[in-house]
């Protein structure tokens, strides 16, 4: 199939193209992308397009701005932990020309409600809500590479461009069912291929759904013979309890820029009472446990000290939750030298180490037989025993997982 523009393409590069508003998490993404093992001969190049309009506008600045024949469009939260992930593109794109686009997870048969969120029945994906890891399963039967009719956004990795529609889509919602579409008008097949494990990390949080229902509208408007099945949701969007949730962050970050972890403590002790959840108010209250927690043991360097604001805190905290995700992933000691150190100093307690590998961590077990000896080598011999307590329990037990809502539904 000929393509304008495609001969011009440089079929040994494969460009990462990030939408970002936080250094951080770019940083972190752009670290494991560099990590990843590369054909013999091929150029990896990663592109980073910060405050974007709208994610359309993001992906068509970055794909305009590269001649790479592969392109992998991901958040900024997803951390590719699969060393041959670029080999197993290489090797389905090439295999099937056919196929013009990959997804780590997607659906098959798209509801003519328009709820595409929830409509994933294939692939896999290791999630890290704000205060729970699990693995999100979307077809526990899958055994081989699925076609699909669309995929999340999360990663979408591509072998020919078609133009977002960010003349449509201004915002954060249905990019990626619309370029899932765009992609089959032109007439390619999309991909969800079978991981035995999943290939990435995302450090997923819940939806903001404010303008989703608009989306959905020009979805449904624009591509009415895509949406073809009845087993679809209906669109539900809690604005009252959005705008309350997002009042009480916004009070917490107040309270915890000016140190009183107190009163924080105490709004996510109300927030807790509720059934409803908030990606922001999750992480406060890991943060909040772990204040309180260590004001319980009487730890004298706490780990919040000396951040100057919530800023600072809140950077501290990701950042450590980085290093233990990359000792969780075994890389080599230089990856997180930075975390043993500040732990074998005393630095971060084992109260800490314990509530963040609690929160954050997937495979707790791997992460606990590596911090177990540093806080040995501290001289924290009670904090190494807590640990060593929470590690007999979770040792050899089955890591946690989850079936998507449409996969649920039918087990």
């Amino acid at each position: 199939m000929d393509i304008p523009g495609e001969e011009y393409m440089n079929e040994n590069k494969i460009a990462f193209i990030i939408c970002t508003n936080n250094q951080l998490y770019f940083n972190e993404c752009c670290y494991y992308i560099n990590r990843l093992l590369l054909p013999e001969g091929f150029e990896r190049d990663v592109i980073g397009i910060e405050d974007a309009p709208s994610m359309c506008a993001g992906y068509n600045a970055g794909m305009q701005s590269s001649d790479a024949k592969y392109k992998v469009y991901l958040h900024h939260d997803v951390f590719i932990k699969e060393p041959k992930f670029i080999f197993y593109l290489l090797e389905r794109f090439c295999s099937a020309p056919d196929v013009g686009m990959i997804g780590m997870v997607g659906g098959c048969g798209m509801p003519k409600t328009g709820v595409a969120y929830l409509a994933w029945n294939e692939g896999t994906v290791d999630c890290r809500e704000p205060d729970f890891a699990y693995q999100l399963i979307c077809d526990p039967a899958q055994q081989a590479d699925c076609p699909v009719d669309a995929v999340d956004g999360l990663l979408i990795a591509t072998q020919y461009d078609v133009a977002w529609r960010e003349d449509l889509f201004v915002n954060f919602d249905f990019y990626d069912v619309s370029q899932s579409f765009e992609m089959r008008k032109a007439g390619y097949h999309i991909l969800v291929p079978y991981q035995k494990t999943p290939w990435v990390i995302h450090d997923s949080s819940f939806a903001k759904l404010n303008h989703y229902d608009e989306n959905r509208k020009i979805a449904l408007e624009t591509y009415p013979d895509f949406f073809t099945e009845e087993d679809g949701f209906s669109f539900v969007y809690e604005e009252e309890w959005e705008n309350l949730s997002e009042a009480l962050a916004d009070e917490v970050r107040r309270l915890i820029d000016v140190g009183n972890w107190e009163d924080a403590g105490k709004i996510i002790e109300l927030y807790h009472k509720n059934q409803m959840k908030n990606s922001a108010l999750e992480l406060y209250g890991v943060m909040c446990e772990i204040y309180e927690k260590e004001q319980e043991c009487g730890i004298k360097e706490h780990f919040f000290d000396k951040t100057g604001g919530y800023e600072a805190a809140c950077q501290k905290y990701i950042t450590v939750r980085f290093l233990l995700r990359r000792v969780e992933c075994e890389m080599e000691s230089a990856a997180y030298s930075e975390l043993k150190d500040a732990v074998v100093e005393g630095r971060i307690s084992a109260e800490t180490l314990l509530l963040m590998i609690l929160h954050g961590s997937y495979d707790k077990a791997t992460v606990l037989r590596k911090v177990i000896p540093w806080c040995e080598a501290a001289g924290d011999n009670d904090g190494a025993q807590k640990l060593q307590a929470f590690y007999d329990r979770v040792k050899g037990k089955k890591l946690p997982f989850a079936y998507s809502k449409r996969v649920s539904v039918k087990q």
